[in-house]
């Protein structure tokens, strides 16, 4: 890692169309304390110490991610260290940079096992300062409604199974890709959302309408995922 060299944990850079900018190392520890006969710590230990690193991309040009491109539990390994995706986010909106970020945790070194994967559906990523459905989760309509910002989140839980604080072995459940849509409603006209095939209304359109500007409807889609690999 350098000024001209960052890390990718979460290995989500594409050549020449997405650039790692920024990563957090975020190391953390475990710390036991035990207190003796007098009231006083006798005995201290640090143990547990594992990292769960984040990523932050620039999107240079557009591109497309098919399905299965990026596989969430799939393991990236950085000095010898072996760090499985957690999530990935991207978000979109009118007047904004777009975001795009991942997640990882550190996982057991050795290798025999493999680690449970869950692909994400395909979804496309621009530089444009303009908001853009993913994935296809929802329709919006309604008069002199404008969709404005889209924020897309697709996460598993990684678990470690631990022996004295290190990881042994681990495993990925409870995957899911959440899209959350912001429209602005400029008329007397509100939204109307219809979820994309597959997925779910998990939070319906509400809306903030607040003193001296126009009233903004957020709602949340939400889509299981199956796992693609076995362990």
């Amino acid at each position: 890692m350098s000024w001209d060299s960052k890390t990718d944990y979460c290995g989500l850079a594409v050549a020449n169309k997405v650039v790692i900018k920024s990563s957090s190392m975020n190391r953390s520890g475990q710390y036991l304390e035990k207190a003796g006969q007098s009231g006083a710590f006798c005995a201290t230990k640090a143990f547990g110490i594992l990292d769960a690193p984040s990523c932050e991309y620039t999107i240079k040009t557009e591109h497309s991610f098919a399905a299965g491109a990026i596989k969430l539990g799939v393991v990236t390994t950085v000095d010898n260290k072996r760090y499985a995706l957690a999530s990935v986010h991207y978000e979109n909106g009118a007047a904004m940079e777009p975001v795009f970020s991942g997640t990882a945790q550190e996982i057991e070194a050795t290798t025999d096992g493999t680690t449970r994967t869950m692909d994400v559906p395909a979804f496309d990523i621009s530089p444009d300062e303009a908001a853009a459905m993913v994935m296809s989760a929802a329709t919006v309509g309604g008069a002199g409604c404008e969709l404005t910002k889209v924020t897309m989140d697709a996460s598993v839980n990684v678990s470690n199974h631990t022996v004295n604080g290190t990881p042994v072995a681990s495993d990925v459940t409870q995957g899911h890709v959440q899209v959350q849509v912001e429209v602005l409603q400029t008329s007397t006209t509100a939204p109307t959302l219809t979820a994309g095939t597959g997925w779910d209304v998990s939070s319906p359109l509400t809306c903030d309408d607040p003193d001296a500007d126009l009233p903004v409807w957020k709602a949340t889609l939400s889509k299981p995922l199956a796992y693609t690999t076995a362990a």
